[in-house]
C-alpha cells in the first residue's frame, strides 16, 4: 500500500475546500442515490443525552472529512453516506449497533466517543463480523479483547497515562528541584470505565517510577461536591494531583480546590473535560496552570511534514467556517480516523466486506508527523492490545492565559510550561 499517496492527494483536495460544490454526506442528502453509487458507514455516537455535546462534535468531524472527500470524487468514484446512530446510553449503542448491522447492511461502523458506548458497540459488531473503527473513545478494554474486528486510531488509556506520569518524571521533577522518586501524588478519578482505565496506568507507571501515592478515589462524575476529597488531600499535601474528569465534575474541582485555598505544586489531567473550550470559558483565570495530557491539536510545525502542515490549516479554516470554533484534540482525533478510512483504508480494500477492510487496515503504515495534528498509524499489537494505533500522539497541554498551549514533547511544543500559573490570582 502507498501510503504516501494519501498526503499528496489530500494536499491538492486541501486548496479545494471552499472552492467546489458543497455537497452533504449525511444519510438524508444521499437518500437519491442509486445502490452501488456510494458507500454507507454507520455512525454511532451519543447525539443526545448528557454527552450529546461532544457526540455531535464527533460526528461532524467525520462529517467534515466525509464532505471533503465526496466533493473531490468520493471513494473509487462512490460517494460516502453516513448513517447516523444516537446512543444516549450502552443499551441504545448495543441496539443501534445492530440495526446499523443487520438493517442498515453497512461494512463499517465509526464512532463512539465514550468508551462505556464503545464497549457495547463493539461486542455487537464483533459478533456480527463487521469492523468498528473507534476514532475517540480511550478505555483499554476496547481492544485487549482479542476481537479482530475492532480498530482504534486514537489513543489508549494506558497511552494518556503514561504520558501523563512520564512528562511528571521528565519536567516536573527537575523543575520542583527533586528526584521523581520523592515525590508525592494522589490520583483522582471518575468511576467509569475512562476514568478508572487511565488511573489503573497511572498507578501503575508512578509506582514503577518510585513516586508515592498517597490516596486513589474515585467518584460519580455527576456528583456536585467533591469537598470531602478536597478536604483529606489538604491533610495529606501530595506534590501532584492526577485528575481524570468529564467537564462538569472537572470544572467542579477546580472550582472547589481554589475555594478550600488547597493547592499542590501541580495537577495532572489526561484528556476528558479538562480539555474543552468550555472548561477555560467557566474558570477563566482560574483554569490557568493546569495540565491535560491529550492529543495534540495545534503542534509545533516543524513536527509535521508541510502536507500536514497544509492540511491542517485547510481544515482548521473550514471548521472554522462551518462551526465558528477552534479545533481540539478530541475534534483532530475523529479527522484522523476519518482521514485513514476515507482516503488510506476504504480506497485500497480490494473488498467492501470484513476482511477487505481488515487487510486494508492492517497494511496502514503512516509515520508520525504526516497526519494534520502530529500523528501517525501503525495497527501492531501493543501491551496487548491487537487492533490499537501505536502511533497516537499523546502531548501534555497546559492552560495558560484562558487558552490551551502544547508544551510537551519538546519537538511539539510551542510554549513553555510554567509552574507558577496555578491558583496565581
Amino acid at each position: 500500500m502507498k501510503s504516501k499517496a494519501i498526503f499528496l492527494t489530500l494536499f491538492i483536495w486541501a486548496f479545494l475546500i471552499g472552492c467546489s460544490s458543497q455537497q452533504g454526506s449525511d444519510e438524508e442528502a444521499s437518500a437519491g442515490e442509486k445502490d452501488g453509487d456510494e458507500i454507507r458507514i454507520g455512525a454511532l455516537f451519543p447525539l443526545t443525552g448528557s454527552l450529546a455535546l461532544l457526540g455531535n462534535e464527533s460526528y461532524d468531524g467525520i462529517k467534515l472529512v466525509a464532505d471533503v472527500v465526496n466533493e473531490n470524487g468520493g471513494i473509487n468514484g462512490k460517494q460516502i453516506s453516513l448513517v447516523k446512530a444516537d446512543a444516549p446510553d450502552a443499551t441504545a449503542a448495543q441496539s443501534e449497533a445492530n440495526r446499523l448491522i443487520s438493517q442498515e447492511k453497512v461494512p463499517l461502523i465509526m464512532g463512539t466517543y465514550s468508551s462505556g458506548l464503545s464497549i457495547a458497540a463493539t461486542q455487537v459488531a464483533e459478533r456480527n463480523g463487521t469492523i468498528y473503527v473507534e476514532s475517540n473513545a480511550v478505555s483499554d478494554e476496547i481492544t485487549e479483547r482479542g476481537f479482530e474486528n475492532i480498530f482504534r486510531v486514537t489513543e489508549s488509556a494506558s497511552m494518556q497515562g503514561d504520558a501523563a506520569v512520564s512528562f511528571t518524571n521528565e519536567y516536573l521533577a527537575p523543575d520542583f528541584g527533586v528526584k521523581v522518586d520523592e515525590l508525592t501524588a494522589v490520583i483522582m478519578h471518575e468511576e467509569s470505565s475512562f476514568g478508572t482505565a487511565v488511573a489503573t496506568s497511572i498507578e501503575e507507571k508512578a509506582e514503577n517510577l518510585g513516586i508515592e501515592l498517597l490516596s486513589i478515589d474515585s467518584y460519580n462524575s455527576e456528583t456536585n461536591d467533591l469537598s470531602s476529597t478536597i478536604h483529606k488531600y489538604k491533610e495529606l499535601k501530595p506534590d501532584i494531583v492526577f485528575a481524570t474528569s468529564y467537564i462538569n465534575d472537572a470544572i467542579l474541582f477546580i472550582q472547589q480546590s481554589k475555594q478550600l485555598n488547597f493547592k499542590p505544586k501541580a495537577i495532572v489531567t489526561t484528556s476528558g473535560g479538562y480539555a474543552l473550550s468550555d472548561f477555560g470559558e467557566a474558570l477563566g483565570e482560574d483554569s490557568n496552570g493546569i495540565y491535560v495530557a491529550d492529543a495534540p491539536s495545534n503542534p509545533n510545525e516543524e513536527a509535521l511534514t508541510e502536507e500536514a502542515i497544509k492540511l491542517k490549516e485547510q481544515f482548521t479554516e473550514r471548521w472554522k467556517e462551518e462551526h465558528g470554533t477552534e479545533l481540539t484534540g478530541q475534534t483532530w482525533r475523529v479527522i484522523n480516523a476519518a482521514l485513514v478510512m476515507f482516503t488510506e483504508v476504504l480506497p485500497n480494500a480490494e473488498s467492501l466486506d470484513a476482511d477487505g477492510i481488515r487487510n486494508a487496515l492492517s497494511q496502514v503504515d503512516i509515520p508520525l508527523g504526516e497526519l494534520p495534528n502530529g500523528s501517525g498509524v501503525k495497527f501492531n499489537e501493543i501491551d496487548g492490545q491487537p487492533g490499537q494505533n501505536s502511533r497516537a500522539e499523546i502531548v501534555m497541554m497546559q492552560w495558560q492565559n484562558e487558552d490551551l498551549n502544547l508544551v510537551w514533547p519538546g519537538d511539539f511544543a510551542t510554549e513553555k510550561a510554567d509552574n507558577s500559573l496555578l491558583f496565581s490570582k
